[in-house]
C-alpha cells in the first residue's frame, strides 16, 4: 500500500531516477496495514528498474502513531522534507495527538519549539484543546502544573511537619514533585518559572536534563545524578518515545526510581514488629531487579553478572 507520505508536493522523478541507479535499501512498512511507511522512492526506483521485489523492515506500532514515523523517518536521512512539508506535518501531528508538548513535536519535525508553538496557535480551531501535555519522556504532566507546584510549596510554608504523601495528596501531585519542591525550599531556591521555553508547557513538561547538565532529573524524581543522566539518554531515543510500548517502559522506569527521602520518611512509620516483614519484601524486589538486570545483560551477550543481593543473617540470640 502506498505511504500516507508528509511531502506535499509528491514523488520527485529525479530522485527515483538516481535511486534506480544503485543499491536500493529496505523501505519501512507499517506490518499491519501494510502501509509504506518510508521508502516510497525507493520502492518505485525498484519498479522503475523492474525489479520483483524490494527488502522490507516491519513497523510494530498502533496505527495512530505511523505518520509520526514516518516524519521522524523523513527528516533524518533521505530527500529532506521542505519547511513547508515539516510545517504540515507538525500542524497533523497536533490535530491526532494534541497532548504532545511542542517541544516533543519539534523533535519529531526538525523545528523549534516555538515555530511548533505557533502552528499550535494559528491552528487552534483544528487542534483539539488537551488540559494535559506528554514530554520527550513519555509522561503526561497537566497544564496546570505551575499551579500545583505552587499549591505544594504553600502546603510546606503552612505545615512544615507534614509528610510527602500528605503535601502530594493536598495539592494532587505526585510524592517526588513534592520531595523536589521541599528540597527547593530547604536550599532557598526559587521554584521554576511557570512558562517553561516550550512556549506555554509548565515546567513538569519540559524535556529532562541532558547528561551532565544541571537541571531537574527526568520526572522530578529525587534521584542521584546517575538516574537522571541513564534516564534521559533512554528518553531521548525515538524508538522510546514515539512508541506506546517504549513510553510504557520510560514512565516505568521513572516511577520505580529510588525516592531517598520519601524512603527515609516512610523508614521512620515503620513499627519495630513489622521491620523485619518489610525488611524482607525489600531484599525480595531486590532480587527481583537484579534478575531483571541478568536477563537484560545476557540478552545483549553481557557476560559479567553480578551477584543477586544476599539477605544478611539476622541474629537468633
Amino acid at each position: 500500500m502506498d505511504a500516507d507520505s508528509p511531502r506535499l508536493g509528491g514523488l520527485d522523478q529525479g530522485h527515483v531516477e538516481v535511486l534506480a541507479q544503485g543499491a536500493i535499501e529496505p523501505i519501512l512498512v507499517h506490518r499491519d496495514t501494510r502501509r509504506v511507511v518510508d521508502g516510497m522512492h525507493r520502492l518505485h526506483a525498484a519498479r522503475l528498474r523492474g525489479d520483483d521485489t524490494i527488502p522490507v523492515r516491519y513497523l510494530e506500532v498502533p496505527a495512530g502513531e505511523v505518520f509520526i514515523h514516518s516524519v521522524a523517518a523523513n527528516v533524518s536521512h533521505g530527500l529532506p522534507l521542505t519547511l513547508r512539508d515539516r510545517k504540515a506535518a507538525a500542524r497533523r501531528i497536533l490535530t491526532q495527538h494534541p497532548d504532545l508538548s511542542d517541544r516533543a513535536v519539534a523533535r519529531i519535525t526538525r523545528l523549534s519549539p516555538k515555530t511548533v508553538g505557533a502552528v499550535r496557535r494559528a491552528s487552534s480551531e483544528e487542534v483539539p484543546q488537551s488540559k494535559v501535555r506528554v514530554g520527550a519522556d513519555g509522561r503526561a504532566r497537566p497544564l496546570d502544573a505551575a499551579r500545583r507546584r505552587e499549591a505544594v510549596g504553600a502546603f510546606l510554608a503552612e505545615h512544615p511537619g507534614a509528610t510527602l504523601n500528605e503535601a502530594a495528596a493536598a495539592a494532587g501531585v505526585s510524592v517526588s514533585t513534592a520531595c523536589e519542591i521541599r528540597q527547593r525550599m530547604r536550599r532557598g531556591e526559587r521554584q521554576p518559572e511557570a512558562l517553561a521555553p516550550d512556549r506555554g508547557a509548565p515546567p513538569d513538561a519540559r524535556d529532562p536534563a541532558p547528561p551532565g547538565g544541571t537541571g531537574r532529573p527526568a520526572g522530578g524524581r529525587c534521584t542521584g545524578p546517575g538516574h537522571a543522566r541513564h534516564i534521559a539518554a533512554l528518553a531521548k531515543d525515538p524508538s522510546l518515545r514515539f512508541t506506546q510500548s517504549g513510553r510504557a517502559l520510560l514512565r516505568w522506569l521513572n516511577e520505580r526510581a529510588p525516592d531517598v527521602e520519601a524512603a527515609r520518611e516512610l523508614l521512620a512509620a515503620v513499627p519495630p514488629h513489622c521491620a523485619v516483614t518489610v525488611a524482607d519484601l525489600a531484599y525480595t524486589y531486590a532480587q527481583e531487579w537484579q534478575r531483571f538486570a541478568a536477563t537484560l545483560d545476557r540478552a545483549v551477550g553481557g557476560e559479567d553478572e553480578s551477584p543477586a543481593p544476599r539477605r544478611p543473617q539476622r541474629s537468633t540470640n
